[in-house]
C-alpha cells in the first residue's frame, strides 16, 4: 500500500482534532483559563480542519498545492506557539495587553470596579507543564509534527 495525499490529510486531520479536543478538554472540563495568545493558538489548527474536512469531502483538492499550504499554514503555527513558549520562559517579553507589562494606570481609577467580572489569564505563566512543557510548547511540536506529516506526504506522492 502506497502512503498518498489523501493518507496524510487523514492524519492530519486527526493530529488536529486531537490537538483541538485536548486543548477545549482542559478548558471546559478541566476548568483550566486559556490566556488571548492561546485563543489565538488555536487558528491554525480550526482553519486546518475545516480545509481538510472540505478537501476529503469533495475529494479534489486533496494534492501537492494543499500539503504545501497546510505545511506553511502549520509552521506558521508552530512559531506562534514556540513564540509564546518563550514569553512563558521569560526569553524575551510578551504583549503589554495579556502581560500586564508596563500598565500606568492613575490611582483615581478604581480598578476594582473594571475587572469584578473580569478573568485575566497572563500569557507570561504556563499554568500548566508536563515534562517541563506547556501547552504552548505542546503545540509548536504537534505543529512542527503536522509539518513533518505535510513533507512526508509531499516525498511520498513525487
Amino acid at each position: 500500500m502506497t502512503f498518498t495525499y489523501r493518507h496524510g490529510l487523514w492524519l492530519i486531520l486527526l493530529f488536529a482534532l486531537t490537538a483541538i479536543g485536548t486543548a477545549l478538554f482542559y478548558e471546559y472540563v478541566l476548568n483550566y483559563q486559556p490566556c488571548a495568545l492561546c485563543y489565538e493558538e488555536r487558528l491554525p489548527y480550526y482553519a486546518l480542519i475545516a480545509i481538510a474536512i472540505i478537501a476529503l469531502a469533495s475529494d479534489r483538492f486533496i494534492g501537492k498545492g494543499l500539503m504545501i499550504g497546510l505545511g506553511i499554514l502549520m509552521f506558521l503555527g508552530g512559531l506562534y506557539g514556540a513564540y509564546h513558549a518563550g514569553i512563558e520562559w521569560g526569553f524575551w517579553p510578551g504583549p503589554v495587553s495579556c502581560t500586564g507589562a508596563g500598565l500606568n494606570i492613575s490611582a483615581d481609577v478604581d480598578l476594582l470596579a473594571l475587572v469584578s467580572d473580569v478573568k485575566i489569564v497572563p500569557c507570561d505563566v504556563a499554568n500548566w507543564r508536563l515534562f517541563g512543557i506547556s501547552f504552548a510548547g505542546y503545540n509548536a511540536l504537534v505543529s512542527l509534527l503536522i509539518v513533518d506529516v505535510c513533507a512526508f506526504s509531499l516525498l511520498k506522492n513525487r
